[in-house]
This record gives structure tokens, C-alpha cells and sequence, in this order.
């Protein structure tokens, strides 16, 4: 008897795409101050560690068995995903003094940008 499974896909190498992308532009906000390439290091982590929470929680369970499973980790794993999302945000506005929006919010639009190859990155 052959045992059939599906595979998951690889979606953690897009969060580590992600935590690539976030490290690339804080080197290069660098250029402009420490300030900016930290700003731009915490625009990247606040998308991509909840993202990486998403795909935890979307991925978790896999099979027709288990639809609802699934169903219910995309539902909690974006639910999460935005909350995530509004405290990281939160929290830097709270904690950190000075910060640089230019950095903080391009680097977090580019990070967030990278889900537009985000299947042909997941099937390196």
C-alpha cells in the first residue's frame, strides 16, 4: 500500500526573502545614518515576523481530511497576521526615539512588495 501525502510548500523561504530584503535595505539606509537603518530594519521585521506567523498558522495542516483545519488557520493566521502588524507598528512609535518614517515605512512597503513573487520564490 502506497501512503500518499501532500507536500507543504516551502513558504518559509519567502519569509527568509523577506528578512533578506529588510537586512538589504537597512545596509543601505546606512549610508544615510544609523538612525534610517534602524528605522528601515523595523519597517522589515514588522511585516515579515508576522508574515512568517501567517504562513506558520496557513500552512500548519494539510489534506482534504483536514479543510476546516485549514480554513481556520488562514482565518486565525491573518487575523493575527494585522494584529501583529498594529502592535509592531505601535511599539515603534512608542519605544523608539528617533525614528526615521521615510526608512521605517518604504522598507516596510518594499518587504510587503516581495509577496508579488511570492510563489516563484516558494519554488526555488
Amino acid at each position: 500500500m502506497i501512503k500518499q501525502s501532500i507536500a507543504r510548500p516551502p513558504v518559509y523561504r519567502i519569509v527568509l526573502v523577506q528578512l533578506g530584503v529588510a537586512f538589504i535595505a537597512a545596509t543601505l539606509f546606512l549610508l544615510k545614518s544609523q538612525e534610517a537603518a534602524y528605522s528601515a530594519l523595523l519597517g522589515g521585521l514588522i511585516y515579515a515576523l508576522p508574515n512568517a506567523y501567517f504562513a506558520y498558522k496557513a500552512f500548519q495542516y494539510t489534506g482534504a481530511r483536514q479543510v476546516s483545519y485549514v480554513l481556520r488557520g488562514f482565518y486565525q493566521g491573518g487575523m493575527w497576521k494585522l494584529v501583529l502588524t498594529g502592535i509592531g507598528f505601535g511599539l515603534a512609535f512608542k519605544f523608539v526615539e528617533p525614528l526615521d518614517l521615510l526608512a521605517l515605512f518604504s522598507t516596510f512597503v518594499v518587504v510587503q512588495s516581495t509577496n508579488v513573487f511570492a510563489a516563484k520564490i516558494a519554488n526555488l
